[in-house]
């Protein structure tokens, strides 16, 4: 009975730990091939665990609304951003990790500010 209920918590503490793990995985961005694009910001939630942010892209296929993800609130704060830097209707300069699967959207490296002020970040991991 004993090496059954240990078997049990162990499997439920792995059965846990790994989705987790799966949640904090980048492979879907390709950080090896960054990539530049200026557009205007039609939303931005800079909160945890991960900030999003809308910006609409015009370029050879079109004009499209692309979907990035970024760091945790604290640390957009930390690599210079203010709360208001950046809103809706805003032109930025973002510089990205692509999706892998080609979709519209990738991880943020850095950003320019109307004002002029890059906002960059260390790949996750």
């Amino acid at each position: 009975m004993k090496n059954y209920v240990l078997t049990l918590a162990a499997v439920a503490t792995f059965g846990i730990a790994v989705p987790v793990a799966a949640h904090h995985s980048a492979a879907i961005f390709d950080f090896r091939s960054p990539k530049t694009l200026t557009g205007t910001v039609k939303a931005i939630k800079v909160v945890n665990p991960h900030t999003h942010m809308i910006v609409t892209i015009t370029d050879a296929k079109g004009t499209r609304d692309w979907d990035f993800e970024g760091h945790s609130a604290s640390n957009f704060y930390r690599a210079g951003y203010n709360r208001g830097s950046v809103k809706a209707g805003d032109t930025i300069k973002i510089t990205f990790a692509p999706m892998r699967d080609g979709a519209d959207g990738g991880y943020i490296v850095a950003f320019t500010t109307p004002a002029g002020d890059t906002v960059g970040f260390a790949p996750p991991g």
